[in-house]
């Protein structure tokens, strides 16, 4: 019985060792970063230069490096992003670069299970891409990629280590997402709410300049389906300006006052946007 009560015992601190956690001289990270409707999950592990030379004395240059610490690094992107006119389809890649002193290479390839480098073969490639390499006056520690220089359609992925910096930019769809988007949402909602998804419609195309007479055709039918929102008429205002209907522009604003005022009288509050519409109006009506 005592024999069995040790052997139990050395099982049991056996199992707890095993399952212990420690600190990981490069720690795994993970990056989630939408851009415009296209959703980017990079998963890597993280080196520190600890006071050494990084492009020579851990990162070899011209060979290829795994881009990070410990497995391959990866990039999961929902839908197809375009890098120098190449697209790389909606998936998830192993990321490896080949570092010079004035560029890199970076490197999309289809296999994610490499053991560092161990196993890449250039057969698995999907996208291949050259860089420049941008010195930068700040040390950075810790190897770190991002998305950056984000905008509706656009961004860059971003390498960063010690005194280099790459940028990848690339670009992603958006505009048919959108439309094919709004349709289901029309087709999805209740007929009380659809004003909302009209609106919402009516600002997306408003404020990335597209088709101006869709941006109204779409605010017309929200305020068909509520007529009582201030900001619906507002937007009205702004998408007429936009297309130069200054006149109806200042008609639109007068009504969204009108509108805010009267729901903030019925509510006991008060309306806090008058002042910025007569703005709007007062310069609409200079330029009639």
């Amino acid at each position: 019985m005592k024999k069995l009560f040790l052997s139990l015992a050395f099982v049991g601190a056996m199992i707890s060792v095993n399952a212990q956690e420690l600190p990981q001289p490069s720690p795994k990270s993970t990056l989630q970063q939408r851009v415009g409707l296209t959703d980017i999950t990079i998963d890597y592990s993280r080196p520190s230069a600890k006071d050494r030379a990084v492009f020579t004395d851990v990162v070899t240059p011209g060979k290829l490096w795994r881009t990070g610490a410990n497995m391959n690094t990866t990039i999961e992107v929902s839908s197809p992003v375009v890098i120098e006119g190449q697209t790389l389809e909606a998936g998830t890649y192993s990321i490896f670069t080949i570092p010079n002193a004035d560029k890199w290479t970076v490197i999309f390839n289809k296999k994610t299970d490499h053991g560092g480098t161990s196993g890449y073969t250039e057969d698995n490639d999907v996208l291949r891409v050259e860089a420049k390499v941008a010195p930068i006056k700040q040390p950075v520690e810790t190897f770190t990629i991002d998305v950056n220089d984000i905008r509706t359609e656009s961004a860059s992925l971003v390498f960063t280590w010690q005194n280099t910096r790459v940028s990848v930019p690339f670009t992603v769809e958006v505009k048919s997402i959108a439309s094919s988007n709004i349709e289901k949402a029309l087709n999805e909602a209740e007929e009380a709410d659809k004003w909302k998804v009209y609106r919402n419609a009516a600002n997306y195309y408003h404020n990335n300049n597209m088709e101006g007479a869709k941006a109204l055709e779409y605010i017309n039918k929200s305020i068909e389906g509520k007529s009582d929102s201030w900001y619906s008429y507002w937007l009205k205002a702004e998408i007429l300006a936009a297309k130069e209907d200054y006149k109806g522009a200042v008609k639109a604003a007068k009504e969204s006052i009108k509108v805010g005022e009267e729901g903030a009288k019925e509510s006991g509050a008060s309306f806090d946007y008058t002042a910025m519409i007569e703005d709007g109006i007062n310069d609409w009506k200079s330029k009639k």
